[in-house]
């Protein structure tokens, strides 16, 4: 497991956390992201399931780290490169995979619903 990829995990929890602790108004769009996922989050069950409510691919610091990982390649590409960047963030969702199978996405919820009592 590359440090990279653990700190792109632990952003992309984060994220997760913060829409589930967003505080959803009548005024809010009803598009929300954070409306979506609370209201759906009996059917995640996996990473992939997330983007049925979201573009998961843009949760946490995933952008800016494959920016990262692909700076400088011109448009030949590198494809290297860009195995590379792919290799981190697919592993990165592969931990949050992981997280949430376990439960994690709901535990976070039941965490976040205790505190706001």
């Amino acid at each position: 497991m590359t440090a990279k990829a653990e700190h792109l995990a632990r952003t992309i929890i984060d994220d997760l956390g913060s829409l589930l602790s967003a505080k959803i108004t009548p005024v809010q769009d009803v598009f929300s992201i954070a409306k979506a996922l609370k209201e759906n989050l009996d059917k995640v069950t996996s990473f992939g399931d997330l983007h049925d409510f979201m573009d998961a691919n843009t949760l946490g610091e995933s952008e800016e780290v494959w920016g990262e990982l692909t700076d400088g390649i011109g448009p030949e590409g590198d494809e290297m490169k860009i195995q590379l960047a792919c290799d981190v963030v697919n592993e990165a969702q592969t931990i949050v995979d992981e997280w949430i199978k376990q439960g994690g996405l709901r535990t976070a919820q039941r965490v976040i619903t205790k505190a706001n009592r």
